[in-house]
């Protein structure tokens, strides 16, 4: 007798977005000291949104311990007040260890720079607190201060040394950040990021693919399950990622590592397909953060 075929039900997203929740808290839970990789190994660390982020994306922070406000703003050259506006911050403004601040125009600094974010106390001759140690922040464009502090320097007295050109202010600024994630499979994306309609909702694009194409590691990591166990994505990989990211792969043909495999980025992991029930052969690919919280790849992947 010739069954039915199966239509996927309306809360099929859903219950596939909570599955792979579900997988990844069980996963993670059963190795919190794994490198504190989920918050211990990212706190001190600001990271800039790439070239193929949003509109919107602004560099992030992650709290560390004895972290203040004022500290971070002044590490950054961003106000403390933008800082406590844009995370609603409430007084005291308490900072916990692992919590991640938006921080708006933070400018660029090198990971090799000093990390202590608090002000710089110089010590007053009486004992008690000296003043507080503020980097110097070029005046903004268009004011006096401004004209004054780019004006051509005075000529050298006579018989003086011509002293140097200062170097272009163009060569001091950091290169533009690229993406730190590689396309798993290059294909025309066949459901987007977030809501789909029917009432479903996708934590990930489905990438069309051909049976058997090869699917690469998005960056180097480690596999932390691997398996057939989360509804309707088939046979899934999920990899941890330093800086707290993991990458899903759903509806794999085959799988071609093992949970505990150390990856590097743009090794072949898998093979597309459509298991898990996929109406045809494609990629399921995720981006999460933090575990839960899932980021649309595309603003984290280079253009194709």
């Amino acid at each position: 007798m010739k069954t039915a075929p199966r239509i996927p039900s309306r809360w099929a997203g859903w219950s596939r977005s909570l599955a792979i929740t579900a997988t990844l808290s069980a996963v993670l839970g059963a190795c919190t000291s794994v490198d504190n990789v989920m918050y211990g190994a990212r706190e001190g660390t600001m990271e800039y949104p790439g070239s193929a982020a949003g509109p919107n994306a602004v560099p992030t922070y992650v709290v560390k311990q004895k972290d203040t406000v004022d500290g971070i703003a002044n590490r950054y050259g961003v106000t403390r007040q933008s800082i406590v506006d844009r995370n609603k911050l409430q007084p005291p403004y308490a900072l916990q260890p692992g919590q991640t601040l938006e921080v708006p125009g933070a400018r660029y600094v090198p990971p090799s720079a000093p990390a202590d974010t608090t002000a710089t106390m110089a010590a007053a001759p009486s004992g008690g607190p000296g003043p507080v140690k503020r980097e110097a922040l070029p005046p903004p464009p268009g004011t006096l201060e401004s004209k004054a502090a780019y004006a051509a320097p005075a000529p050298p007295a006579a018989g003086q040394p011509t002293p140097l050109s200062p170097p272009a202010a163009a060569s001091a600024r950091p290169p533009s950040a690229t993406p730190r994630f590689q396309w798993p499979l290059r294909g025309k994306i066949i459901t987007p990021y977030g809501s789909t309609g029917g009432g479903q909702k996708s934590d990930g694009i489905d990438i069309a693919a051909d049976t058997g194409a090869p699917v690469k590691a998005a960056d180097g990591g480690k596999v932390v399950y691997a398996g057939d166990g989360v509804p309707h994505l088939g046979n899934l990989l999920l990899i941890e990622h330093s800086g707290g990211y993991i990458t899903a792969y759903g509806n794999n043909e085959a799988l071609l590592v093992k949970k505990g495999d150390e990856i590097k980025k743009g090794q072949t992991i898998a093979r597309a397909g459509a298991s898990g029930g996929a109406a045809s052969p494609r990629l399921h690919f995720e981006v999460r953060r933090g575990g839960a919280k899932t980021i649309d790849p595309v603003s984290v992947l280079p253009g194709q």
